[in-house]
């Protein structure tokens, strides 16, 4: 694997906030096509110390059982979507959405707002905290998102469209059909490789794969002041000021 740079809806309400929170926290994009290894490359990373919100594990907070979405969701697509105890079935809703483009548009209308809702809290609890750089993860950050100019780079997870269909079909058993209805629900991962600022490339071994990543952190970092140090140097400043003027 290595890492190489290149040139360059659903959360449209976040623009201005992203704009705003950019000011003070270096926000990196992580995205790549399904089965691509982006969420091997976020458990690296965040291993590595790095701050990443995945948007993957705020969808499925926000359809718990009790939540927002939860109703949504089972209001627009009924009860057969739901196992015995209640819960959603995903392979069950999977199967109406990834076969009906309109039925992936109701579901995104149904959770991206919740979605958007559980990343704003996060984010807000980091600013608070004076993290400094935070990896969002957001699978289909080209396709739905209108937050690209406000991140600081975009990081994309390659492989080819073959590994994508041979992984998800031994990691979720699908059949070919099934896979090749999830992979065309997304833009192509060779279209999005040429938005990308950094691809990982995780064609090959994994150990290569989480080297490049590892690499890949000490460049994010790179420039990105201890929120401690700045403490230290406006204080510095009051003191300079006050004797200078005293």
């Amino acid at each position: 694997a290595v890492v190489s740079t290149q040139s360059t809806g659903g959360f449209q309400t976040f623009q201005q906030y992203f704009k705003q929170i950019n000011l003070s926290m270096r926000l990196i994009g992580l995205t790549g096509g399904i089965a691509s290894g982006k969420s091997s490359v976020g458990k690296v990373l965040q291993e590595e110390g790095v701050v990443v919100i995945s948007c993957d594990a705020a969808a499925k907070q926000v359809v718990e059982q009790g939540c927002p979405g939860y109703e949504k969701v089972v209001k627009k697509f009924g009860r057969k979507i739901l196992l015995p105890n209640g819960e959603i079935d995903r392979q069950k809703l999977g199967a109406v959405v990834f076969s009906n483009r309109e039925n992936r548009e109701i579901l995104n209308r149904c959770i991206h707002p919740e979605i958007a809702k559980v990343v704003r809290r996060r984010l807000i609890w980091e600013f608070f905290k004076g993290t400094q750089l935070v990896v969002l993860d957001i699978p289909l950050l080209f396709e739905s998102c209108n937050i690209r100019p406000y991140m600081h780079s975009v990081v994309l997870v390659y492989c080819t469209p073959e590994q994508q269909k041979e992984r998800l079909m031994d990691r979720n058993d699908f059949t070919e059909e099934a896979a090749n209805a999830r992979i065309n629900s997304q833009w192509s991962i060779d279209e999005k490789r040429g938005m990308a600022d950094v691809v990982i490339d995780n064609t090959g071994l994994f150990l290569d794969t989480e080297a490049a990543t590892k690499a890949l952190v000490v460049e994010l970092k790179k420039g990105i002041i201890p929120i401690r140090n700045i403490l230290l140097l406006i204080m510095a400043s009051i003191v300079c000021f006050i004797l200078y003027n005293y």
